[in-house]
């Protein structure tokens, strides 16, 4: 016979704050057979309702209730949501203040009035252009150097500066024969004959010496044809030897220069010079300037 003492009861309550918000767990086990009561343990130790292995042990998802020595499912109730207080009203917002009104702007004053432009003065009138000057005659040849020793003239008034000093017309009869504008001229005829314009004598000379090389430089021109024209250098003394001479030189209508280049064999101490001039035909004039025996370097 069944009996009331052989029935039991038990409650389990679990306060599990630390469990994400479980509060309370109520598990009940009644008596083999009692209505309402969960059925027995059917199955091992640790499993649901049976006993807890050694050391409190419950199969996954279990734990053990030890007043009980039982392993019990957990199912955790939340807690209701507690209401949210309710919003305070805002305040109203202030009322902003009025700007300003901005200051009245002064007059300005009145500009003076511009001064009337100046009226420009008038050009002048441009100078008249001056004439051109005539243009200056070309001066007359220089006069060759006097003579000097060594290297320079060794014909002294070569130039006739200083009119027939050291020369004369040791024969012949020409006409009009003087120096004009630096040159001496000599006005030929048939009845003159040979004319001889010569320089030097035994007071003034020239010292050629041998195996020099000298320049003889003069020049002449020649109005009309002439039949004779010809240069010598030779010695001053009686005999008058001959040591160079040229006949070949012709004279141009207005004064040209001729040169030669020579060397004696046979020194000259005393040399003068002489030109030898014959009219071909009519009365030519000719002159003579810049007459010059130098020796070369």
């Amino acid at each position: 016979m069944h009996t009331k003492s052989n029935f039991w009861n038990f409650s389990l309550v679990f306060s599990l704050a630390a469990l994400g918000g479980i509060t309370t767990l109520a598990a009940s086990c009644g008596h083999p057979g009692t209505s309402g009561q969960p059925a027995p343990c059917s199955g091992g130790a640790g499993s649901e309702l049976c006993p807890c292995e050694a050391g409190n042990v419950c199969q996954s998802g279990l734990v053990c209730a030890t007043d009980k020595n039982q392993c019990v499912s957990l199912t955790a109730t939340g807690g209701t949501t507690g209401s949210a207080g309710t919003s305070g009203n805002s305040g109203s917002a202030g009322t902003t203040g009025s700007t300003g009104s901005a200051g009245t702007t002064g007059s300005s004053g009145i500009a003076g009035t511009t001064g009337a432009t100046g009226i420009a003065g008038t050009t002048g009138a441009a100078g008249t252009t001056g004439s051109t000057g005539a243009a200056g005659t070309t001066g007359s040849t220089g006069a060759a150097g006097t003579t000097g020793s060594g290297s320079g003239n060794l014909i002294i008034n070569g130039d006739f500066s200083m009119g027939m000093t050291d020369w004369k017309i040791s024969s012949g009869t020409p006409s009009n024969s003087g120096v004009n504008n630096g040159q001496f001229c000599v006005t030929l005829s048939s009845s003159a004959g040979t004319v001889v314009l010569g320089w030097g004598d035994t007071s003034t000379f020239a010292a050629v010496n041998q195996n020099i090389n000298y320049i003889m430089s003069y020049q002449a021109s020649t109005t009309g044809a002439l039949s004779m024209f010809q240069l010598h250098i030779g010695s001053v003394q009686p005999n008058y030897a001959v040591d160079q001479e040229w006949d070949t030189d012709v004279p141009g209508s207005s004064l040209t220069t001729i040169t030669h280049n020579f060397m004696i064999g046979t020194a000259d101490p005393q040399a003068g010079i002489a030109f030898l001039i014959a009219a071909a035909t009519g009365t030519p004039t000719v002159c003579v300037d810049n007459v010059s025996l130098t020796a070369s370097n």
